[in-house]
């Protein structure tokens, strides 16, 4: 059953945010920043770019490529900003020092197929580090945790704008290899919930990965986990993609969600456009149908009669009314309906008329399968309500 909703939407309040901070303001490009928000009075938050729906209170990390000013809305309908942050990407900042591994150990040289092993390195310098084998992107003073089936030498490399450098670190596996070899992260799954959506309308993205997983998703730049999901607000059509990996490797995944344009509302002007006069009824969806048929029903003088000729919750039904009225299809008015109980269908009329009387004479005349098929034509007012 096809249910009509209303046109008009409540508009949230605006509560005022606390705080919306970028740390640090000015990058070079690619650099990290970390962006953090608390809004007291709201749920959640939309934030832009990128449309991301997430808590009140919340921080992520991005990593701009161009001057960009991050916005925070109410994530209610009609919801309003709630502040701001701008972070500068400015290449010529001072280079500092390069890069450098102060340390890089592991817990054991030496084990057996599938034991663990505790890596841990720490660097100077604002750097990022990258671990391999896997080609993993790490802080510059961490540690992760291997459990090498064969013999492997690990490698980490850090790179700042100023320079950087490498260092290894050999782990021996002893005795026979008897376990699976590990993969790559994979992803698994990656849906949206809708593909098609309205302008402001929620999407909610989820995603199954394989493997001790990273995951990022893009546009927004956001970090996630392997096993999650997050509701977006595109307000055009986007392709949304998510990228994986671990020590072996990765993969990605893209999903498009398309925002229909807005539908533009009939007015009394259009009846007269030839094009719009004459588009069939069968040709049309349920939305134009009713469209048309209010516009036409402001149009009527005041106090105007219909014939009501069957209410319905089927879009199909167009193509058989249309069909029913033959050469007099542009006669029909298709009205939203609402029941007693709250449900809303939609209604196909035939004609407007100055009175009762008249519309029940006009009923005689109309095509003889249209009165074959409504033989319970009602009459009744062109109301506001009908």
């Amino acid at each position: 059953m096809l249910l009509f909703l209303p046109l008009a939407a409540l508009l949230a309040q605006a509560p005022v945010a606390s705080s919306v901070t970028a740390e640090p303001r000015d990058v070079r490009p690619g650099d990290p920043v970390l962006l953090a928000w608390t809004c007291p009075l709201v749920p959640q938050i939309r934030l832009e770019p990128g449309g991301m729906v997430l808590p009140g209170r919340y921080q992520v990390t991005l990593r701009p490529a161009y001057t960009t000013t991050y916005r925070i809305f109410d994530a209610r309908p009609g919801g309003v900003e709630l502040g701001q942050a701008e972070v500068r990407i400015i290449p010529g900042l001072p280079l500092g020092e390069p890069a450098r591994i102060c340390a890089f150990d592991a817990s054991a040289r030496a084990v057996l197929p599938g034991d663990p092993v505790v890596l841990k390195w720490e660097c100077a310098g604002s750097a990022k580090v990258r671990l391999e084998p896997g080609g993993l992107e790490l802080d510059g003073k961490s540690e992760v945790t291997v459990t090498p089936l064969e013999s492997t030498r690990y490698t980490i490399t850090v790179n700042n704008a100023a320079g950087g450098q490498s260092r290894t670190v050999e782990v021996s596996v002893l005795g026979r290899l008897t376990a699976a070899l590990p993969t790559p992260a994979t992803v698994c799954t990656f849906e949206a919930s809708k593909k098609v959506v309205r302008p402001g309308e929620q999407v909610d993205l989820r995603w199954f990965c394989q493997g001790n997983a990273k995951v990022r998703l893009e546009p927004g730049g956001l970090e996630l986990d392997g096993q999650s999901s997050i509701a977006v607000v595109p307000d055009k059509t986007t392709v949304y993609t998510l990228s994986v990996s671990n020590l072996l490797g990765g993969s990605s995944r893209s999903v498009e969600v398309l925002v229909e344009a807005p539908r533009r509302l009939l007015t009394e002007k259009d009846l007269i456009d030839p094009e719009e006069a004459t588009k069939p009824l069968e040709r049309m969806d349920l939305a134009e149908a009713l469209q048309r048929g209010e516009a036409r029903k402001l149009a009527a003088p005041e106090g105007s009669w219909t014939l009501r000729l069957v209410v319905s919750g089927r879009a199909e039904g167009l193509k058989q009314v249309a069909k029913a009225a033959g050469p007099r299809t542009a006669e029909i008015l298709v009205l939203p309906f609402l029941r007693k109980d709250g449900f809303r269908f939609w209604q196909a009329c035939f004609g407007t008329y100055p009175s009762r009387a008249l519309a029940m004479k006009a009923w005689s005349r109309a095509p003889e399968a249209l009165r074959k098929a409504f033989k319970d034509a009602l009459p009744q007012r062109l109301t506001p309500s009908s």
